[in-house]
């Protein structure tokens, strides 16, 4: 009896350690490159508005490293080395191609739910979305949920130019009625 509960408590330990570094590693594995949080952005107010920037991604199997250089004589790094450190320092300072979206602005259907309506408006520049703005339901329990949420939800359309976004955690209901009524614009908003 002593060993089955010895070997319970064992098997109940370990699990508990691997669940817990399990756990740590999703979160460490979270952050954007650089250190940039845009959720966090988003809370203090910052990048809200047409400012958002996609961070750059190296096309065609092409590096931002510069080119290698040693002294004579020295072996040269090889791909490994120099590609491995290597990360943009400044935002590209061309835009990604347009979206296909018709420049100007665009609502979406009211979407109820569970907790109240939300309507989202979208503004299209330059085939861009530029601007995303939202009516939602603002008292109680709900109207807090939503004050953190749909900051949330514009930066990430800003970023996505698109309703393939991440639902908010502990906003399920909000966030689905978000990128419903979202989609419902961006529809309107197609060339």
């Amino acid at each position: 009896m002593e060993i089955t509960l010895m070997r319970r408590t064992t098997v109940a330990l370990f699990g508990t350690m691997l669940g817990t570094s399990l756990m740590i590693a999703a979160k460490m594995g979270t952050a954007k490159p650089g250190g940039e949080d845009i959720f966090a952005a988003a809370d203090a107010g910052v990048g809200t508005e047409s400012s958002a920037e996609p961070l750059p991604t190296p096309q065609d199997g092409a590096t931002s490293a510069p080119a290698p250089t040693s002294a004579p004589g020295q072996p040269q790094p090889t791909a490994a080395t120099t590609t491995a450190a290597a990360r943009p320092t400044t935002p590209p300072t061309t835009r990604p191609p347009a979206t296909g979206y018709k420049d100007g602005t665009f609502a979406g259907p009211g979407v109820t739910q569970k907790y109240g309506t939300i309507k989202v408006t979208i503004v299209v520049s330059g085939g861009r979305i530029t601007s995303v703005t939202a009516t939602y339901p603002t008292g109680g329990e709900t109207g807090s949920i939503n004050a953190n949420a749909i900051p949330k939800l514009r930066q990430s359309t800003l970023n996505a130019q698109s309703a393939s976004i991440s639902t908010v955690s502990g906003a399920t209901y909000t966030s689905n009625a978000f990128k419903s009524s979202l989609q419902g614009a961006l529809t309107a908003a197609k060339a």
